[in-house]
């Protein structure tokens, strides 16, 4: 069980950097004023055996019971493919900044679960700025 959670903590960092990585810190003096700030999408897609399903709906129960606490979340959810093979776990927050302070805080209401367990493979996490 540690040996996992070590795995699903070594995950999450990677998402994490992965974001940090795609959304580029800008400081507050950079945006003029007025200017819009981009928000930021992040997804994570999983995987889920069919066993394990209904744990990882109660996961995004978890998370989502979490993120009224979180500062600079706009908007939080968890969506399936009609035949169950995939959760689109999706969360949209006010700035890059919002995401890289509030994203720890969210997922480690989680870090203790058996994803690793729970998914046929690997989720895959992306970031994406909102552009329009």
């Amino acid at each position: 069980m540690i040996r996992e959670r070590r795995a699903l903590t070594l995950l999450w960092g990677a998402a994490l950097d992965h974001a940090r990585r795609l959304v580029p810190t800008v400081p507050t003096t950079a945006v003029p004023r007025g200017a819009p700030v981009s928000r930021v999408l992040f997804q994570v897609v999983h995987y889920p055996k069919p066993e394990y399903r209904d744990d990882m709906l109660a996961a995004m129960n978890t998370i989502r019971e979490t993120s009224a606490r979180i500062a600079g979340l706009d908007e939080i959810g968890a969506f399936e493919e009609p035949d169950r093979s995939r959760i689109v776990a999706i969360s949209v927050w006010a700035s890059p900044e919002a995401l890289q302070t509030g994203a720890a805080e969210l997922f480690a209401s989680i870090a203790d679960l058996p994803f690793d367990v729970w998914e046929t493979r690997p989720s895959e996490a992306a970031t994406l700025t909102q552009v329009a």
